[in-house]
């Protein structure tokens, strides 16, 4: 079902019989029911139609008859009228006449016309029934009825154009002996449906009337009764009256709804089944003429008429879109047989040549001409007052009917049927006319949003728009056709008008045109004002004249616009409508746009050409393309006749341009605003380019200013280059008029601009080039791009006024260069610090600039990030071609670098290249389409590296390293070749959480040329340095975490001979100490013997140790153990132990540490120092020592990175495999090296002998091991001990004990049985020598002996106080061991422990510091089986399980 095509309101006619004047009793309530809603039409080839409103034309077919006993005979069927093309949508009025003679079944009929197409019939016919009683029916009226749908309510078999249905209503009258009856004979029973005397079966009035009429095959009920209720008044009006004698049956109001619905629902089925009958003929019509269009005879006209038929009984009932398709598709037929009949064929028929309205126009206009050339007077010809597309102006139908119609009426007639439907369909209210009264475009929309307005269909309205401008551009080519032929075909003296003395063809031509310029602008307003919806304000008229200027100030933003935007309340339909009106005003504006260049007050190429003679006018190069010099439109002398507008007219007739401008501003600022509210902004850009042309024309130089400032950069964009280079130059004789120097100076360079874009064309052209030119930007290579456009003496101009500004003016530099490139390899100044960088650069005009300095910015491409700006010692000038130049700088930042921005200072002005893209670009300076796009640019690299004669500086780890003191960091500075006459040297952390302590900085060399600075600390400054002098201090830092490598900036000011100089570097140098040291201590009673253990701490890196000693103190002695001294690798898995003997020095008091000091170096480091002398060797041979702080950082940064079993096999093999060339990827690095004087080639092969010669390099070379040993001291403090007790068990074994004797004794435990005791004595010795300041004190302690009975049985005191009292207290207790098990048992532990915190009686306030010396810990007993005895047991395997044991 396609609900989605709602039709607008339709209106059929309806007539109706009424012989007893009983209409005037129904026809309120019937009226008050209209019109009909909702109907629903299903056509076999259409989907569903659904009609929301039709209104019902009710039309009398006879007056209201004056005798109700007799009702005179009806007439025979009413004339068939031929009707006008207007008639289609009024009221039929009186179509049917009565006839006063007729014979039954054969009343004559009036002829219809020929064509169906042309007809307009009722739709319903419906008689109007009085019949009181039974008697009159039978007597009377179902005669009448009979002679009724005899003559005029059967249709003609086979022909369905004027198909129709019948009604009757029967009306009963109250009193009457019908009224007395129900409504049919079911009902008849029922005490409220009817009387109740009527017999069971016997039949109503009604149903007689329904089986007498209705028929047993009719499906469909043409019979429908209403009662008149007794209070109605206009009872009173019918003669004669009606007298109620009876009580009428009485019937509830619901009842009588239903009566009602009934009625109406019979309207509707009978009207759709009318139309449904009608559609389907005429459809049969059009397909059967259709099916004939190529046979011989065939008519368009014709066909056109009976398919407008079709159309129009669409139109009728309401169906407007179906209507509008079939003139659509009429309007496709129309433009078929044109372009056939054009080639020659003639199909469908032959239309005139011409209009003879237009022939008449001609004449008319050659009259007056004529009058006014003799000088008779002023001849006035007509003004057209009324619209030019109506379809009732002419009989457009009859004239096609008669193939009288021209091709111009004909397209006249079909548009104006299309806008009629389109119009209708878009008026919610059914109101075709624009409303009173004109809103704002901002009021309008808001309205509408709000719904304080009624909302039109603006999408229909936006499609007449649409359609009209097609219409007028196709049509007024026809009508120049149909003027052209009319005027020449016309017989009234041919042969005369070729040769007419006094009009010219050209004036009669021009009269053509200004006849064709009249009517399009006619048109216009028409469909303007017929569109005008109540969201919009009118059409052309003035009722929204801002005056000539708009109100817009000079300092609009760019980014704004002055536009009205549309509501977001309304939907897309208002945007739409605006940009179809803004289309038809522009259309009008163009018609007045050719006036006024015909009359000399527009140049013949637009506002852009105007030529007023003035010196203002000729800043401005109009002639900038050579084809458009060449072509210049041919003068044609002002004829005023012709212009049939009356607003145009007068406008036009005068010899002031007043009204010509005033009337050019308010079309396109209305323009414009429709244009904004349609959010076509581009568009608006356009015309309002158009207003600051004129405003230019009329010197009125602000408002040009405000206007051209937007136009310009919309024009940049679009990439119309003539068109910018027109405004700018407009623009800039604006604001140096209005003497604004910087926005003049911008605009300025935006034309030196666009001179240079024409520089790079032709010599793209000139190269032949095509490749590159197609990678120009579109204006570069634009065929309209002006060649010549002469900028002489701006730059001049441009410079000379920037001095006065107070800021800079900032400009792409690639507006007026080419070809900028950087040299990526900067080269070494010779004779002092510093780089040279090299640039190439093309300048695009031929007047010279003189600049004042060219700087680069270089920024690092690693972290930290930091930049160097280069400037250009000598100022080269610039002239038309290649300029080279050389900047430089005095800063030695080593790294990596690109080029970020390039900058070239003249005066105020400030030219900036930007090599890389950046975020949040300021607007200014993206002032061209010729900017590079920066993503596909490949990065230009500058490595800058020190050179061999320069200032270098370099971090070392102190040679020895006190742990007990603050960390320090060893600084080198070397002043190079240069001379120092002064200089500072500044220390800055690089390193997140490192503290340097800068007001500890000690000057270890040269401390007569170096002093630290008093004021600010980390600072130093010299004196004076003479060359080759390096300076050694050292630095303390502390750190919140353990570092791993430490970063420090270091920053130099130097000045020499050649000028002032600075050096940055950041230093870096591992600090995280290598080695860890563990220390395992046993006390005795004379002495302590102390391992130290020292293993590898730093990504198991090897380590060679060259010395271990421990100095003793002035407490202690130390005595070194074998392998403290020589050369000792340690690996991570395999650490070195060194061994020493302390002992307390007699007579003396206290506890000094002592100092462990650990020769050490490091195999990474050793493999680097031992590669890197080897290369720098090479490299000074080889001439090649420039290079040399580029080659040696990229060598150690990949000698770093060897792997652990890497380390460790050149520790054991003592040499280290650096791998070939290939491995060090080399290429990347050699990229830093310029390729022009072969160095880069030299390098390369030096660098591949080096690896092939080298591929092995011995280590643990003397010098190189004494270049980077390094020493630690680790302090060694004895833990303070109170007391240690010598504990020794001594067994007396049993006589199994034997001893070995030899040359020299062995140890063979003692040997025992298991169960045999072993008698033995516990001694205990008390010592204090190791307390520093021994007590007197006794202390009370505890021993236990701590044995497992699985093993060991003890006798005696397991667990026994005693008192230590002095020094070599000694106590003795005798004990019993037994063992309880074979094997080699080690005699059991004693421990000792402290009572009460070893005070005696005291309490325990804390331990004491005691050591415990068991000498029998290893002590044991070989316990053997005893063999001289068996004890055997025997069970008995019998009852009750005795055993037997026995002995021996």
């Amino acid at each position: 079902m396609d609900t989605s095509q709602t039709s607008s309101s339709g209106k059929v006619a309806v007539t109706y019989w009424d012989p007893a004047a009983l209409f005037q009793l129904i026809a309120p309530d019937l009226r008050a029911r209209l019109p009909l809603r909702n109907l629903h039409w299903k056509s076999p080839t259409r989907p569903l139609r659904s009609i929301n409103s039709l209104h019902v034309d009710l039309i009398p077919y006879s007056p209201p008859p004056t005798n109700l006993a007799t009702p005179s005979t009806p007439s025979s069927a009413g004339e068939l009228t031929r009707v006008r093309s207007s008639d289609s949508t009024r009221s039929i009025e009186s179509t049917i006449n009565r006839s006063n003679s007729r014979s039954r079944g054969h009343g004559r009929r009036e002829r219809r016309h020929q064509i169906p197409g042309l007809r307009n019939t009722p739709y319903l016919k419906i008689y109007v029934l009085r019949c009181d009683d039974n008697d009159s029916y039978k007597n009377t009226q179902r005669k009448l009825l009979r002679e009724w749908i005899s003559t005029h309510a059967t249709a003609a078999s086979g022909d369905n154009h004027d198909a129709f249905e019948w009604l009757i209503i029967h009306v009963v009258l109250p009193g009457t002996p019908a009224a007395q009856q129900p409504r049919s004979s079911s009902s008849s029973s029922n005490p409220s449906g009817g009387s109740r005397w009527m017999k069971s079966g016997s039949t109503t009035l009604l149903d007689k009337i329904r089986s007498d009429f209705n028929g047993s095959s009719s499906k469909v009920d043409r019979i429908i009764q209403v009662r008149i209720s007794p209070s109605e008044p206009a009872l009173a009006t019918l003669s004669p009256p009606v007298a109620i004698t009876a009580a009428a049956t009485p019937e509830s109001p619901t009842e009588t709804e239903i009566a009602w619905i009934d009625l109406i629902t019979k309207f509707k089925a009978q009207i759709l089944s009318s139309f449904d009958a009608r559609v389907g003929q005429y459809e049969e019509d059009v397909r059967e003429k259709d099916s004939q269009r190529r046979l011989p005879g065939w008519n368009f006209c014709t066909f056109f008429v009976l398919k407008e038929g079709l159309a129009r009984a669409f139109e009728s009932v309401g169906l407007v879109e179906d209507a509008l398709v079939l003139y659509d598709e009429l309007g496709f037929g129309l433009e078929g047989i044109v372009r056939e009949q054009e080639k020659g064929e003639v199909i469908g028929g032959r239309f005139i040549a011409w209009t003879k309205e237009g022939l008449y126009w001609i004449e008319e206009a050659r009259r007056c001409l004529t009058v006014r050339k003799k000088g008779e007077g002023e001849g006035m010809d007509e003004i057209d007052e009324v619209i030019p597309i109506d379809a009732e102006k002419k009989p457009y139908r009859e004239l096609i009917l008669s193939n009288e119609i021209s091709v111009f009426d004909f397209r006249c007639y079909l548009f104006a049927r299309q806008t009629t439907l389109l119009t209708r369909l878009g008026r919610r209210n059914g109101d075709i006319r624009p409303p009173s009264g004109g809103h704002s475009l901002q009021e309008a929309a808001a309205a509408v949003h709000n719904g304080e307005i009624s909302e039109d269909d603006l999408h229909r309205l936006a499609e007449v728009c649409k359609r009209g401008v097609e219409f007028i551009t196709t049509v007024s080519r026809v009508l120049r056709s149909d003027l052209t032929s009319g005027y020449q075909g016309s017989s009234e003296h041919p042969e005369d008008k070729d040769q007419d003395p006094i009009v010219s063809q050209g004036e009669i031509q021009a009269v053509i045109d200004n006849l064709i310029s009249s009517w399009t602008y006619a048109v216009c307003t028409q469909l303007l004002d017929q569109t005008a919806s109540s969201a919009l304000p009118g059409g052309l008229e003035e009722n929204s004249d801002r005056g000539l200027l708009p109100k817009r100030m000079s300092s609009l933003p760019a980014e704004t616009t002055s536009f009205p935007h549309a509501i977001n309340g309304a939907v897309s339909g208002l945007e739409e409508l605006a940009a179809g009106r803004a289309e038809l005003i522009i259309l009008a504006r163009t018609v007045l746009e050719a006036f006024g260049k015909k009359k000399r007050w527009i140049g013949s190429e637009g506002w852009f050409a105007v030529d007023l003679g003035e010196a203002e006018m000729e800043d401005v190069k109009l002639d900038i393309v050579d084809d458009v010099k060449n072509k210049q439109a041919k003068k044609v002398e002002w004829v005023p006749e012709g212009i049939r507008h009356k607003r145009v007219k007068n406008v036009m007739i005068g010899d002031e341009p007043q009204a010509f401008y005033k009337l050019f501003v308010q079309l396109s600022e209305k323009a414009m605003n429709y244009y904004g509210l349609a959010k076509r902004y581009k568009s608006a850009e356009r015309v309002e380019s158009d207003l600051a042309a004129l405003k230019f024309h009329l010197k009125d130089y602000e408002q040009a200013a405000a206007h051209l400032k937007r136009m310009t950069n919309f024009y940049a964009e679009q990439g119309w280059g003539l068109i910018e280079t027109t405004l700018l130059s407009m623009y800039a004789t604006c604001l140096k008029e209005m003497q604004q120097p910087e926005e003049y100076i911008n605009v300025v360079l935006k034309l030196l601009y666009k001179s240079a874009t024409s520089e790079i064309s032709r010599i793209q052209r000139i190269c032949g080039n095509d490749e590159v030119v197609s990678l120009l930007p579109l204006e570069s290579s634009h065929p309209f791009q002006p060649t010549n456009f002469n900028v002489k003496g701006y730059v001049a101009e441009a410079l000379a006024l920037s001095n006065s500004l107070s800021e800079e003016i900032v400009t792409p530099m690639q507006n007026l260069w080419s070809d900028i490139t950087v040299d990526q390899f900067p080269r070494h100044c010779q004779d002092r610090d510093g780089f040279d960088v090299h640039l190439k650069m093309r300048y695009l005009l031929a007047e010279p600039l003189a600049i004042d300095k060219i700087a680069i910015k270089v920024i690092s491409t690693g972290t930290p990030s930091r930049e160097i700006w280069l400037e250009s010692l000598s100022v080269p000038n610039m002239q038309k071609g290649l300029v080279k130049c050389v900047v430089t700088t005095n800063n030695t930042i080593p790294g990596s670098y690109v080029a970020e921005e390039l900058v070239i200072y003249a005066g105020k002005l400030k030219f900036v290249h930007e090599f890389m893209a950046k975020a949040g670009l300021s607007p200014s300076l993206v002032t061209s389409s010729r900017a590079p796009n920066n993503s596909g640019i490949k990065k230009t690299k500058l490595n800058f590296f020190p050179s061999p004669r320069s200032v270098t500086a370099r971090l070392a780890m102190p040679k020895m390293i006190h742990l007990e003191q603050t960390r320090t960091v060893d600084i080198f500075w070397s002043s190079g070749e240069n001379t120092i006459t002064k200089g500072e040297i500044r220390i800055r952390s690089a390193t997140a959480g490192l503290r340097l302590i800068t007001r500890s900085l000690e000057v270890l060399s040269e401390t007569d040329l170096i002093g630290l600075h008093k004021d600010t600390p980390g600072t130093l400054d010299v004196k004076y340095c003479p060359p080759h002098t390096e300076i050694h201090f050292t630095l303390p830092y502390t750190s919140e975490t353990d570092l791993i490598e430490l970063m420090i900036r270091l920053e130099v000011d130097y000045t020499t001979s050649a000028g002032d100089f600075t050096y940055i570097d950041t230093l870096g140098v591992p600090v995280a100490l290598p080695l860890a040291v563990n220390v395992q201590d046993v006390f005795k009673a004379e002495c302590l013997y102390s391992k130290f253990q020292v293993c590898t701490a730093v990504g198991e890196v090897p380590l060679r140790i060259l010395t271990a000693n421990l100095h003793e103190s002035r407490t202690f002695s130390t005595e070194a153990g074998k392998g403290t001294t020589g050369n000792l690798t340690v690996y991570a898995k395999q650490p070195a132990n060194f061994i020493y003997k302390i002992r307390r020095k007699t007579a003396t008091e206290g506890h000094e540490a002592m100092s462990l000091v650990i020769e050490y170096t490091n195999i990474d480091e050793e493999i680097g120092h031992s590669v890197a002398s080897l290369f720098k060797t090479g490299l000074k041979q080889a001439g090649l020592e420039n290079y040399m702080h580029w080659l040696l950082p990229s060598l150690f940064a990949r000698l770093r990175n060897r792997s652990p079993v890497e380390l460790e096999t050149a520790a054991l093999l003592e040499e280290i495999d650096i791998g070939n060339y290939s491995e060090y990827n080399w290429e990347e690095v050699l990229e830093a090296i310029p390729p022009r004087s072969g160095d880069r080639k030299r390098v390369s092969e030096w660098l591949k002998s080096f690896f092939a010669t080298h591929r092995t390099v011995p280590l643990n070379d003397a010098s190189v091991l004494a270049a980077i040993v390094r020493a630690i001291l680790i302090p060694v403090s004895v833990p303070h001990l109170q007391v240690i007790h010598t504990i020794s068990l001594k067994l007396n074994p049993p006589s199994l004990t034997r001893s070995v004797s030899g040359p020299e004794p062995l140890y063979i435990p003692p040997m025992v049985t298991i169960g045999q005791p072993i008698p033995c004595t516990l001694t205990i010795s008390h010592s204090r020598s190791w307390d520093p300041s021994p007590s007197t004190v006794p202390l009370e302690f505890y021993y236990e002996i701590q044995n497992n009975p699985e093993s060991w049985l003890v006798s005696g005191r397991k667990r026994a106080h005693f008192t230590g009292l002095a020094e070599g207290n000694t106590q003795t207790w005798p004990l019993v061991l037994v063992p309880t098990k074979s094997g080699n048992l080690v005699v059991p532990n004693v421990e000792i422990r402290t009572v009460n915190g070893g005070v005696n009686g005291g309490d325990d306030d804390g331990e004491l510091a005691m050591e415990t010396e068991y000498k029998a810990n290893a002590q044991s007993v070989l316990v053997l089986p005893d063999v001289r005895s068996t004890t055997v047991r025997i069970d008995s395997v019998y009852a009750g399980g005795e055993q037997i044991t026995g002995r021996s």
